[in-house]
């Protein structure tokens, strides 16, 4: 790594630095005055006089699930590439189980995104948030490296006969989720690993360095479409106002990441209407169900939400996608929804309909008994 980059992502991160600080702290930790002034994060309760989460405590919609968890020191292996991690997963849903790692934003911890693993755990998932080794120095690169080691941890997890998801885990069907920095980290894992089934960049920002393909920017950073050349199914959830926060980030952020995403591969760009840098919220209904729609469709071929996944939501200042939906081969005959004996009767009766003039053999304008008894006399042997 050269010295321009270090100067670089220092000067990048300094003008956020505190805001970063406010919005790792929990909402608890605030008085009335700052409540207000993070007041999209937070909400002061005139009831216990305290500061607490948008919505409050447990109000955030969960999936059928229950779950728990298990942490490193309940004997997960100790990855190399990452410090700690802590493994949710659901208790009573369908097995094998499929996979999310989940990476926070800079100088955050695996704590920090508890909310998205208990998302996504509610609804038969494991989720695994991990801890990097330094929060604060890895760069998106070495933040794709150290996911890309944890999900080896819980691959590792199905053979460990003290595990509670021994030989539970789908080994083969994972997917990474992660926020700004990490964001970033799960497109360039994507580029790593092309056998991930899914990527979710939660208000990415990206610093690739190429002093070759980046020659006329400074500190040789740029977006370039090779440097996202994957066929990793993508969902990109950013917020319209986050340049306005991130100025240094210009061309870095997340419609600058759909734009360098191949058209060949299937991505998604919802971008949230005035959103900041902290609008891939799991607080906002269109922001939850956007993402766990793409994961159950991409790790266990829920293809029912297919059309509710290119919905444009209506808070949407921008909604891309490649993503293309197989509609029912005419099976669904009524238009509601479903296939069942309703669409079989519609089916006969415009089968009846369409050679009424043939068929109705008596000539009365209806084809009925009276037509097939005219027809048995005719049949041969009769």
């Amino acid at each position: 790594m050269s010295l321009n980059f270090l100067v670089l992502r220092n000067f990048l991160f300094i003008p956020i630095f505190f805001f970063f600080n406010y919005l790792n702290a929990d909402c608890s930790d605030l008085d009335s005055l700052e409540c207000i002034q993070w007041a999209e994060y937070c909400e002061w309760n005139e009831d216990t006089d305290e500061c607490q989460d948008i919505g409050g405590d447990g109000d955030l919609e969960y999936g059928p699930y229950e779950f728990s968890f298990i942490t490193q020191s309940d004997g997960m292996r100790d990855g190399p590439e990452y410090a700690d991690a802590t493994l949710y997963y659901p208790i009573g849903a369908q097995t094998p189980l499929t996979s999310i790692i989940i990476g926070a934003g800079w100088s955050g911890s695996g704590e920090e995104m508890w909310e998205w693993a208990h998302l996504f755990s509610s609804h038969g998932f494991i989720a695994a948030t991990i801890d990097y080794n330094e929060p604060v120095n890895e760069s998106h690169q070495e933040r794709a490296v150290a996911m890309l080691d944890l999900i080896e941890t819980v691959k590792q997890e199905n053979t460990r006969a003290e595990s509670p998801v021994f030989d539970q885990i789908d080994t083969n069907e994972f997917a990474a989720t992660g926020y700004s920095i990490s964001g970033g980290g799960v497109q360039l894992a994507a580029v790593l690993d092309s056998t991930l089934d899914a990527v979710i960049a939660l208000n990415p920002t990206i610093i690739v360095e190429d002093c070759d393909g980046c020659a006329d920017y400074d500190y040789c950073i740029c977006l370039l479409p090779e440097h996202l050349d994957h066929n990793v199914p993508v969902l990109i959830i950013s917020g319209e106002n986050e340049i306005d926060e991130l100025p240094d980030y210009e061309g870095l952020l997340g419609s600058d990441q759909y734009m360098n995403t191949p058209e060949t591969t299937i991505k998604m760009l919802y971008e949230v209407a005035y959103g900041d840098h902290g609008s891939a919220n799991p607080a906002l209904e269109s922001v939850r169900d956007k993402a766990v729609n793409w994961v159950k469709y991409h790790l266990i071929d829920s293809t029912d939400v297919c059309n509710l996944l290119i919905h444009e939501p209506d808070d949407a200042s921008q909604f891309l996608t490649t993503l293309e939906c197989m509609t029912l081969p005419s099976y669904d005959r009524n238009d509601d929804g479903t296939v069942d004996n309703a669409d079989l009767v519609m089916l006969v009766s415009i089968i009846i309909n369409e050679f009424m003039s043939e068929s109705d053999l008596n000539y009365d304008l209806t084809v009925d008994l009276y037509d097939i008894l005219i027809l048995s006399d005719y049949l041969d042997g009769i």
